[in-house]
């Protein structure tokens, strides 16, 4: 009973608007059983057809004379129609109470509606607008509930985790039910286990209380969440500091008991890596990684880990099957493409593979095969969600004319069109040139504007002073580059009339650190990168003193291959926890790290604006927790880029 409970919290956010929000607290009757489609329309939703109640109940408001009545008719009418998952007929049914006076209640339960529309619309700031404050006191309790669950929502949906947290705080106080509390408190504590281990110290209230408790609780479960054993001694130390917390005992048992369930503690690891051939400097950056990854696990619980030479893709399948016959219980690797595919094209396998790379596939792939790279697809799809969130509409797309670039350009076009946007262009520009003119006259559409001038010259027959005037529809520029390539083209995008685009680009962009040179050119450029790059050491970070101490020399040209190669293994004890819900995660390296249907694991990044001292602006908002509607234009603006300094 528990674990099915537990269970249910995965669908919280989704019940509590979909099922909880459809059951009307206090809905006023009707004017009698003289007109027998009242009953017949309660039936039909006890049943759970709503379109056909909601179908009813817009019949009976169209021949009810009595304003009072026919709103609340209508209100019957926009609820069915919702919980149906008719949501044109939820906002048709809206647009006619908005001129109907309501009493309290149901006004409140009229603003829940819109503030529910807007959310499936992905326009969580103004439903947090329009649902305004805390309910008062003599609402419903159903109702006030339905509200801070929809506020928290909102707050899901615009990233703020925090505050997401604490609104669901005031929903586990309102709640009597004991199972509805279990599921509120398993998102409270999901939502918390969502930000990095920083985040939780910095933002830890002084004195705890309740907040204080459950980012401590968060705390615990993050650093403790491999060790099950270490974690039991630490959950009885959280409740003796905080014996009146709300937290119920069962939340703890379950979690505890979905961690033994869920995490793969192996003792023997196969690793597959080319040892010569064009992939071997790469892999042994990711044998160092996995090397070094393994000094931070305790002596008795460190794996025996042991490497073959995989630079044969076609002899993939017997390297993997020699493995599992000298004992390994998971395989790490392959790395090249042609090697994971032939493990993807085998079926079922005797024992779990992350592969470290990842590969079309046209069916699912075997439920113990995962997939983890460093993909610049991923990242350019995330500059894509960045830029949404910022209130881009209308980007350009700038890439090498190359398989690189196109990759690029295709994953942040794909994904700019799944959120509902359109590029205004994309252009392609010369990887080993330094003149990008031809390329930015095009898209900018300045030639456009020049044969424009000229032509009316001619018919005046005289010379005009002229400035050329580029296209007004773009509002953002997407920049796939490598960093000669992003010096060279921020100050050319200035001097061609677009120097108040927003530019967004990949970590691909940069080393990690700007040379003096560099600055001037890209400063205020917007650019993701994994958390390694961003660690200067200070806080004690072991692998990074292990990096320095073991690998002093070449620690720099391979930063990320070394953080891959870590995080590969950091994986191992998790996957199955990852692959049992996207809404699990695990801080690395390489970024907070989670899985999608199909194994793959992803990347969450840290984004920051390129300077001397580049400014963090942390995580972006996952769009895959969000997206339930059509994507709409907010009502912030987009952000334009800095000042030029060139």
């Amino acid at each position: 009973m528990q674990a099915a409970s537990f269970r249910l919290a995965l669908l919280f956010f989704f019940a509590v608007l979909l099922a909880a929000c459809g059951q009307l607290p206090e809905r006023p009757s009707g004017p009698g059983p003289a007109d027998p489609d009242i009953a017949r329309a309660q039936q039909l939703e006890a049943s759970g057809d709503h379109l056909a109640a909601a179908e009813l109940y817009r019949a009976l408001a169209s021949r009810t004379p009595a304003l009072e009545q026919r709103s609340i008719y209508l209100l019957n009418a926009a609820e069915a129609s919702k919980n149906g998952g008719d949501w044109d007929g939820t906002r048709a049914a809206l647009a006619q109470l908005a001129a109907l006076p309501l009493p309290p209640t149901p006004a409140l339960q009229r603003t829940l509606l819109q503030a529910e529309v807007l959310l499936q619309e992905n326009r969580a700031t103004e439903a947090l607008s329009v649902l305004g404050d805390m309910p008062d006191a003599a609402q419903p309790r159903e109702l006030r509930i339905r509200h801070q669950s929809d506020v928290a929502a909102a707050y899901r949906q615009l990233g703020n985790l925090l505050e997401t947290a604490n609104t669901l705080q005031n929903v586990d106080a309102l709640q009597t039910d004991v199972d509805a509390r279990l599921q509120t408190q398993t998102e409270i504590l999901r939502s918390l286990a969502l930000l990095n281990e920083q985040v939780l110290i910095q933002l830890q209230p002084s004195p705890p209380g309740v907040a204080g408790g459950w980012m401590e609780l968060a705390l615990l479960v993050k650093r403790f969440g491999s060790t099950p054993e270490a974690l039991a001694p630490e959950l009885a130390k959280w409740r003796e500091r905080f014996p009146q917390h709300p937290a119920l005992p069962d939340l703890l048992n379950n979690y505890q008991q979905r961690l033994q369930s869920q995490l793969q503690q192996v003792s023997r690891i196969a690793v597959l890596l080319p040892q010569s051939g064009p992939y071997a400097n790469v892999a042994a950056a990711i044998r160092d990684g996995i090397v070094i990854s393994s000094f931070e696990i305790d002596e008795v619980r460190r794996p025996q880990i042991r490497f073959y030479d995989a630079t044969d893709p076609a002899g993939i399948w017997p390297l993997y099957t020699r493995a599992v016959d000298e004992g390994a219980e998971l395989v790490i690797g392959p790395l090249q493409k042609d090697a994971v595919s032939q493990l993807v094209r085998a079926g079922e396998l005797p024992v779990p593979v992350l592969a470290l790379n990842q590969v079309d596939m046209s069916s699912a792939p075997p439920q113990n095969m995962y997939f983890y790279s460093l993909s610049p697809e991923d990242e350019a799809r995330q500059a894509a969600e960045r830029a949404w969130l910022d209130g881009s509409r209308r980007p350009l797309v700038l890439a090498p004319k190359d398989a690189w670039g196109d990759r690029l350009a295709a994953a942040f076009e794909q994904r700019w069109q799944s959120l509902g946007g359109s590029v205004a262009a994309s252009g392609r520009y010369d990887p080993e040139g330094h003149d990008y003119t031809e390329t930015l006259t095009h898209v900018l559409l300045l030639d456009q504007s020049e044969t424009r001038h000229n032509e009316i010259q001619r018919l005046l027959g005289r010379r005009l002073e002229f400035e050329p005037r580029r296209r007004e529809d773009v509002d953002a520029v997407f920049l796939a580059a490598r960093p000669v390539q992003a010096q060279g083209m921020r100050p050319q995008l200035q001097f061609h009339h677009a120097a108040d685009l927003p530019i967004y680009t990949t970590s691909h962009a940069w080393a990690g650190q700007l040379s003096t040179s560099q600055v001037e050119d890209m400063k205020g450029i917007f650019l993701a990168d994994i958390p390694w790059m961003l660690n200067d050491g200070s806080n004690g970070d072991e692998s990074r003193e292990n990096v320095a101490r073991y690998l002093p020399k070449s620690a720099a040209g391979f930063a990320r291959l070394y953080a891959m190669g870590m995080d590969a293994l950091r994986l191992v004890p998790h996957l199955k926890r990852l692959q049992s819900s996207r809404y699990e995660s695990l801080d690395g390296s390489t970024g907070n790290l989670y899985m999608d249907e199909v194994n793959q694991v992803h990347r969450q990044l840290v984004w920051l604006v390129l300077d001397a001292q580049p400014q963090v602006l942390g995580y972006t908002p996952r769009l895959d927790l969000q997206e339930t509607g059509t994507a709409t234009v907010p009502v912030v603006a987009p952000p334009t880029a800095p000042s030029p300094t060139t």
